[in-house]
């Protein structure tokens, strides 16, 4: 793929794109560019033209079931002037190579969290895209759950009174079983970029900067290529205290929050709201359903996934022009609090932060 020639053409304008479905070339066809090339082919306000992804017989299979042209190629998809979007699926140690590609044609970019692996690439990531004119959304999609959105509009409108104490949890399998490349922290990040970061971004969205922070964890133990887990204390700048937890050694993906104020508490948990809940002990095959003898099966009540949210509003944004939730910057200051996480970790130390979100020198 080559992505070094910068291409004489301008981005999509928002009346182009107001007045027929965004075209988007989804770049990765895993886990979450499967999940939101399926959203986005199943929205009148959007059509999927290219899936780009080196694993050719994953992305054929995909369009099959969805439509869309395939090619192991970003610059083959970008210069065919059938995408408005790039949406940036890749391992997270890649996002960087995709979104200059695609701001080297011109082409608007969703990229899913976390926008990058280092602070640098995302800080650069930034800048590219503000250079070449194009808009930039980073998939941080805890902020489209209803549940989330429900309680960051309380916390507005003052009905908690003055927070003290905040937790979070986000509890899955251990996903390098399944995707290796997990298992090695320096790549991705480990459990904290792929887990914890929901909780760091959630809650600056809801009560501003991180003052100061301590963590601790197995990501850097000889644990960490089977399973992980991390703890994370974070002070704000409001006074806030929240507790973050997350985790790849439990059974089944499940997420809980609580926050507690001075005239209420709030707390959600994704069990809780779940419609039906299946608990296998051992191989047992419910009817319908088939065996799931490592994890619970649970249902929750219909409504417009978050996923998809998140994108709907993205398109809303490039046609109006308002200005996207969680724009680059944005972004780069959730990694660098997630960054600093891992480095309290391995350093075993608080780690402070200055006014503009910065991390204080030692």
């Amino acid at each position: 793929m080559s992505t070094n020639e910068a291409v004489d053409k301008r981005p999509a304008t928002a009346e182009e794109m107001a007045s027929r479905p965004v075209r988007f070339a989804v770049v990765g066809t895993g886990g979450m560019g499967g999940t939101h090339a399926r959203n986005l082919a199943g929205s009148s306000e959007a059509e999927v033209t290219w899936l780009v992804d080196i694993d050719t017989d994953r992305a054929n299979k995909l369009a099959a079931d969805i439509g869309g042209k395939v090619t192991p190629s970003m610059d083959e998809a970008f210069s065919s002037g059938e995408v408005d979007v790039a949406l940036i699926a890749l391992p997270t140690g890649l996002h960087r190579m995709g979104v200059e590609a695609a701001a080297k044609h011109k082409i608007h970019v969703f990229c899913e969290k976390p926008i990058a692996r280092t602070n640098e690439d995302a800080i650069a990531m930034t800048q590219i895209c503000k250079d070449a004119g194009v808009t930039l959304m980073v998939g941080h999609v805890v902020r489209f759950f209803s549940e989330y959105m429900r309680i960051k509009e309380q916390l507005e409108a003052g009905t908690l009174g003055d927070i003290a104490m905040v937790r979070g949890s986000r509890i899955n399998p251990p996903v390098m079983e399944r995707s290796p490349w997990f298992a090695d922290v320096a790549v991705s990040g480990g459990v904290v970029l792929d887990l914890m970061i929901h909780e760091i971004d959630t809650f600056r969205w809801m009560f501003g900067d991180v003052e100061r922070l301590f963590a601790h964890g197995l990501s850097f133990t000889d644990w960490h290529t089977k399973r992980d887990h991390a703890i994370a204390s974070l002070t704000f700048r409001d006074g806030t205290i929240a507790h973050c937890e997350a985790s790849w050694a439990h059974s089944a993906f499940r997420t809980s929050i609580e926050v507690a104020g001075s005239k209420g508490l709030a707390k959600h948990s994704s069990f809780d709201s779940s419609t039906l809940i299946f608990e296998p002990s051992t191989g047992v095959e419910y009817e319908g359903i088939g065996q799931q003898s490592k994890q619970f099966t649970y249902m929750r009540p219909t409504v417009t996934p978050p996923h998809l949210r998140e994108l709907l509003v993205f398109i809303d944004c490039l046609r109006t022009g308002k200005p996207v939730p969680v724009d680059g910057d944005e972004a780069t200051r959730t990694l660098i609090v997630a960054n600093a996480v891992l480095d309290s970790m391995r350093e075993n130390r608080v780690i402070e932060f200055n006014e503009d979100g910065s991390v204080k020198q030692a």
